[in-house]
């Protein structure tokens, strides 16, 4: 596994689905205390579900980041994302556990993905949030993403994630994209 330096003794790793899986399992529930689901399965009838399981057939191949992040050789938080078409990539879900949280981990790791996710030829990423996550809000609109949109269950997606107001973000890769934001949203870095 090859690993790349973060600052400090923080890493981070690309890893197999199966090892991310693992560790997001194990501490999911400590990183999102208070996150309220719908697993999209229960409410579907058997036909459904091989309905949903013939679509999903469709989407194989599309590319997906696995990345654990490290102090030294422990693993201390994760990301997920994938491509949603072809210039999108949506970052899907990040955590830092509890006890490493506040220590500009994730802003480090945001400026290493977002390198990661362009250098891939993508030209948006996307992200959703609930209105009051500030951990993860101020540090994205710091490395230059910007409110796309707000409201209750933004993405169709959302139905096997958090219910809430959210906040959807979007971090256009080009000067000339941010300008369709309106003028001045230049990237300040």
């Amino acid at each position: 596994m090859s690993k790349t330096i973060l600052f400090g003794d923080y890493y981070v790793a690309k890893v197999s689905p199966e090892e991310w899986e693992e560790f997001f399992s194990e501490h999911e529930a400590r990183v999102f205390p208070n996150e309220v689901s719908l697993p999209l399965d229960a409410a579907l009838s058997p036909t459904e579900k091989d309905k949903l399981t013939k679509l999903r057939q469709n989407l194989t191949g599309i590319l997906s980041f696995y990345f654990l992040i490290y102090e030294n050789e422990r693993p201390i938080g994760w990301h997920f994302g994938f491509q949603r078409g072809d210039l999108e990539y949506f970052m899907a879900n990040t955590g830092i556990l509890p006890e490493y949280q506040n220590r500009k981990i994730y802003s480090a790791f945001l400026k290493y993905a977002i390198e990661q996710i362009i250098e891939e030829g993508f030209q948006y990423i996307t992200s959703v949030h609930n209105s009051d996550n500030n951990a993860v809000l101020v540090p994205k609109l710091k490395a230059g993403f910007l409110i796309q949109a707000m409201g209750f269950l933004i993405q169709p997606m959302l139905l096997e994630t958090n219910y809430g107001t959210m906040i959807q973000l979007v971090y256009p890769a080009k000067d000339t994209y941010r300008q369709m934001f309106g003028p001045g949203r230049e990237r300040q870095h």
